[in-house]
């Protein structure tokens, strides 16, 4: 890493690490600024800084079971919401679920109780952008600009950690997919209010999680610092920074993707392009073309078993309950296998919009173009405007799985 890159990045602690890269005997060591140890992946304290996805279709880094677990603990709230408003047919048609949804991401990898404080935080912004997502879909210019700008902004968070990244996707995600339903301006003030009480279920979730089963914890980190957060932002405000350099390819790669989509008159469709962008592309070139690997396949399968899905099933309680596990499996996969996750997320996602009455398979092509136009530009990206120091080509190194720390010894 250059001296005048490596210069922004907060102090880290010793022995904090999270990923090791190789590239035949070269070990690059990229640390953790923490002074928590972390088993496997998740980060209680909130402070890391890179999400390395496995190696091609291997499983880890974090341990399936308890991943897995901690997943469908965040998607009770999403299938309970589910279950209210498919089977009931209410109007809200998923969006207070989809609300649950996205603010699951925010604090997934911090206890109950932080958890429950970055829902909070996350549930009126991702109402907020829902609704601007429906007032900025009206017009194709200012959806362009709507999604470049929110998405630099969620691209330059990475500057302080990966957990307030995560934040700034979720929000951003909530404007995309707004936008990519074409929803009259009538259902604006509906949808702030539906996704907001659906992001609001999950800090109710955690709170009671919290108050069950957690409540003895003391002295959980929120990953939450106010200055070491303004300290972050206002120093890597330069293109040396690697945050900065991403924040504006990534905001410029979604606003490409969604100008082409409108361009080309994609219509319910076209937002799988903004979505793909938004999945696969990080700060580090290497990996996000391992990601574009993995998402290729992960779509495929997504698609075919969404698809098969809502094909064949032709009820409502069925069709929530699949969704409840596509979202349990999308938390918890996250972090395990990212081939997996991508199949979850679509499935997810093609299953919801199905319901609004869609022919399923009609509708699986044009995605599956969708997602390989947003696999193109967000590989263009880093063509265009590769980082210093690399050239403009297909190679990327893979990502070795971190040693797991010992156990600290009994006492």
């Amino acid at each position: 890493m250059p001296a005048a890159r490596a210069a922004k990045m907060p102090t880290p602690a010793a022995g904090s690490l999270i990923a090791a890269i190789t590239t035949g005997a070269e070990v690059t060591l990229r640390p953790v600024p923490s002074s928590h140890p972390t088993r496997g992946l998740y980060n209680p304290a909130g402070t890391a800084r890179f999400l390395r996805a496995s190696p091609l279709f291997a499983i880890g880094p974090a341990e399936p079971g308890p991943a897995i677990r901690r997943g469908f603990l965040i998607a009770v709230p999403i299938g309970i919401c589910l279950g209210i408003e498919l089977g009931f047919d209410a109007p809200t048609k998923g969006a207070i679920g989809t609300g649950a949804l996205l603010a699951g991401f925010a604090g997934m990898d911090a206890p109950a109780l932080p958890r429950a404080a970055w829902q909070a935080a996350a549930a009126p912004a991702i109402g907020v952008a829902a609704a601007l997502g429906i007032l900025s879909s009206q017009s194709a210019p200012v959806a362009v600009l709507a999604m470049g700008l929110l998405g630099a902004a969620a691209g330059y968070l990475f500057a302080y950690s990966l957990r307030l990244a995560i934040y700034g996707l979720s929000v951003a995600l909530a404007l995309m997919v707004a936008q990519g339903l074409f929803l009259p301006l009538d259902d604006v003030l509906p949808a702030l209010f539906w996704v907001t009480v659906g992001g609001l279920t999950q800090v109710a979730w955690s709170l009671l999680v919290w108050v069950i089963a957690e409540h003895r914890a003391r002295g959980e980190p929120s990953g939450w610092e106010w200055a070491a957060a303004r300290r972050a932002l206002g120093e890597n405000l330069t293109l040396e920074s690697d945050a900065f350099r991403h924040g504006i390819r990534f905001g410029t790669a979604l606003a490409v993707g969604v100008a082409v989509y409108r361009i080309f008159d994609m219509d319910d469709h076209g937002f799988w392009i903004p979505l793909t962008i938004l999945f696969v592309m990080r700060p580090d070139r290497d990996q996000t073309y391992l990601r574009l690997l993995l998402r290729a396949a992960g779509t495929a399968l997504g698609l075919l078993i969404a698809t098969v899905a809502a094909d064949a099933i032709d009820n409502d309680l069925v069709i929530a309950a699949i969704l409840f596990l596509a979202a349990g499996f999308c938390f918890g996969l996250l972090t395990v296998q990212y081939a997996l996750f991508t199949a979850a997320v679509t499935t997810y996602v093609v299953l919801l919009i199905d319901t609004l009455g869609e022919n399923p398979w009609r509708a699986a092509e044009l995605r599956a173009i969708g997602t390989a136009v947003g696999i193109l530009i967000a590989f263009l990206a880093f063509v265009v405007w590769p980082t210093p120091g690399e050239k403009r080509d297909l190679k990327f190194r893979v990502a070795k799985p971190p040693e797991t720390p010992p156990d600290p010894p009994a006492r």
